[in-house]
């Protein structure tokens, strides 16, 4: 059984740990087991109860509303939000969950093949792929699915990125560069591999360094040579990657390029970005920036 600290349970959730806290005093909310020097250990359950909870937080529930439901009234409130702020219809969503649920992968594939001839990759990956990974750690969160189904869903589409990254013709060797790299300690690469396709299918020269990269490494490298877009992701809750600090040592060490980050960090309205760094969210804003590069 794994067992968390409470400041996981902060980084997962965005919920104070004095907050929290505060919970267990005043409505029960959570019975966490002890250490012998008092240190509070939270289970996997409570993991997906707090998680649950700040997803109807951040849809206009009172905690002192939640803490009366059972888990189980809890878990079917996140299910009916999460449907009803889907960016997808359900109805499209649902051929994919069927296949995933079963491990299908030959249906899996299939269908999101038929997706991309009709409306392309860029489209499918807002309208479709977006939506079901949401759906997806929505399930997950509310016990529905496990890690493993997780790992095989975001598995084949990062194989169709790298596919379809790899298969545009290269660039030109004087053309503007963009380096794309994961901070230490991130290894979510879909976000950063697609957007890595859109720059690439743009005539923007690519410089990939993939997961959890040392910022003196891209630092470095950035000096040789000299990229006009340094383009990072941070997809998960719980990361620790310090947006304020990363940008300050992008300013400081390398000149004329513009910092680019999608994925949770760059999404979320509570968390608030320095100015300098560009929050991607989809490919109409990457375009914007690739069009000022381009004219350089």
């Amino acid at each position: 059984m794994s067992i968390y600290t409470i400041k996981q349970l902060e980084l997962v959730s965005g919920i104070k740990a004095h907050t929290i806290r505060m919970w267990e005093r005043r409505y029960k909310l959570f019975t966490p087991l002890r250490t012998d020097t008092n240190i509070r250990r939270y289970s996997g359950e409570d993991v997906q109860l707090i998680l649950n909870i700040a997803q109807l937080l951040r849809n206009g529930y009172k905690i002192s509303k939640l803490a009366s439901k059972s888990l189980d009234e809890i878990v079917e409130l996140t299910l009916q939000n999460s449907k009803s702020s889907s960016l997808s219809n359900e109805n499209e969503l649902e051929p994919f969950i069927l296949s995933l649920l079963s491990f299908n992968q030959g249906s899996f594939k299939s269908s999101l093949k038929k997706r991309i001839d009709e409306q392309g990759l860029e489209t499918t990956y807002e309208r479709l792929l977006l939506p079901l990974l949401y759906r997806i750690g929505i399930l997950w969160q509310t016990g529905m699915l496990n890690p493993t189904h997780e790992h095989f869903v975001t598995n084949i589409v990062k194989h169709l990125l790298i596919s379809s990254y790899e298969g545009l013709n290269e660039p030109k060797d004087d053309s503007q560069t963009a380096i794309f790299f994961l901070p230490e300690g991130e290894f979510h690469e879909i976000g950063l591999l697609f957007f890595a396709y859109v720059a690439k299918k743009n005539g923007i020269r690519t410089i990939y360094l993939g997961q959890s990269t040392p910022i003196e490494y891209l630092i470095q490298t950035s000096k040789e040579i000299k990229p006009s877009i340094i383009f990072t992701s941070s997809s998960s809750s719980i990361s620790k990657v310090n947006l304020v600090e990363l940008s300050k040592s992008v300013r400081k060490n390398i000149k004329g390029c513009r910092l680019c980050i999608t994925g949770y960090k760059a999404n979320q309205d509570r968390f608030k970005l320095p100015k300098e760094i560009h929050a991607i969210s989809s490919v109409e804003t990457f375009n914007k920036i690739i069009k000022v590069v381009l004219k350089k």
